[in-house]
């Protein structure tokens, strides 16, 4: 049986730093996990993330396809495929 890739991940594995959750933009809480919320994201929505890193720098994370995100106190986790960061 082939392995297929689930659209919505369970576990992140990437992380960028994130001192300030400025807005988020239509991301639905999915469920609450012991080192923080976990967030469903759904592109039809046009979804945004706006934070500021570790340094201070204001960053926006974009969506490629639906996907989860967790935002836990220090810093948000997610799959390298599934967003674009940039600074504003």
């Amino acid at each position: 049986m082939p392995i297929t890739k689930s659209i919505m991940s369970t576990s992140e594995s990437n992380s960028i730093a994130c001192s300030l959750l400025i807005d988020m933009k239509v991301c639905q809480e999915l469920k609450k996990l012991k080192t923080g919320t976990q967030y469903s994201i759904d592109l039809s929505n046009e979804p945004s993330i706006i934070f500021k890193d570790s340094v201070g720098n204001k960053k926006e994370m974009k969506f490629k396809q639906n996907c989860t995100v967790t935002i836990t106190s220090e810093k948000i986790l997610y799959n390298r495929d599934d967003v674009t960061i940039k600074s504003v």
